[in-house]
């Protein structure tokens, strides 16, 4: 067996520790990132390198710099487009990549918007259709001269259909009243029933326009303190008290 020196394995032994310290040093990928419809630069794209976690962001011009070797995975994403893995090439020297980014397209469902309307809306709307020519008819009508205008104001047909509309109208109020300020809210609320039910809302009209702008819980609050204050002092046309009177809670 010959002998190997030892000086011989000393150097060899300090050349390979050498080159094992020696680092590593990755490419550095560079390129642009595209608009895949219209080529236009892309700026503020994210792009990860999901081998050594480096995260970079394209500049205004859509280029971009990050350190990659061969055969990383890099992810380029943009919101509204779809996102592009691409792996880095082999390259002599400093590889250069365009990217081209496609923008997302969203296929929307056919959607008919069908309006949920209340049981008073529908009558409502029932209503004025079978009297919409009677509704629709104007003092005076059109443009006319002052003579037309005043037949026209000492028509008969037409003072029917005038006092027909103040009629409509006010009664159109009335039910609208009556779906907000309704019986059943009100027993819920007080406890009344019958006679006493209907002295109690007879004595506490609601008016037209707070039913109106009421909310719900101001709705609720308007009975209660109305229920309140005529407990106190309760309104009977006979001036007794019906015989359902006793179903009156303290609430």
């Amino acid at each position: 067996m010959k002998f190997i020196p030892k000086s011989l394995i000393r150097f060899i032994t300090s050349i390979l520790a050498i080159l094992l310290a020696l680092p590593s040093y990755a490419q550095t990928l560079r390129g642009t990132v595209v608009d895949g419809t219209s080529g236009t630069p892309l700026s503020a794209v994210a792009i990860f390198n999901s081998s050594n976690k480096q995260y970079v962001y394209t500049d205004i011009k859509g280029a971009f710099s990050i350190s990659a070797n061969k055969g990383d995975q890099v992810t380029f994403s943009l919101i509204g487009f779809k996102i592009q893995q691409k792996n880095v090439p082999a390259a002599i020297g400093t590889p250069v990549m365009r990217i081209e980014l496609f923008p997302l397209s969203y296929e929307l469902e056919e959607f008919v918007y069908h309006p949920v309307y209340t049981p008073y809306q529908i009558d409502s709307m029932e209503r004025k259709s079978t009297y919409q020519r009677a509704l629709a008819r104007v003092h005076g009508g059109s443009v006319m001269s002052p003579v037309t205008f005043l037949a026209e104001r000492l028509s008969k047909r037409s003072q029917q259909i005038f006092r027909f509309q103040k009629s409509f109208n006010y009664w159109e109020g009335q039910k609208f009243i009556e779906s907000r300020y309704a019986p059943e809210l009100v027993q819920q609320l007080t406890g009344l029933k019958g006679d006493t039910l209907a002295y109690f809302m007879n004595a506490n009209p609601m008016p037209y326009d707070y039913a109106r702008v009421a909310s719900e819980l101001e709705l609720k609050m308007w009975i209660r303190e109305h229920f309140r204050d005529w407990q106190k002092n309760p309104h009977y046309p006979s001036g007794l008290p019906p015989a359902d009177s006793a179903t009156v809670d303290s609430r």
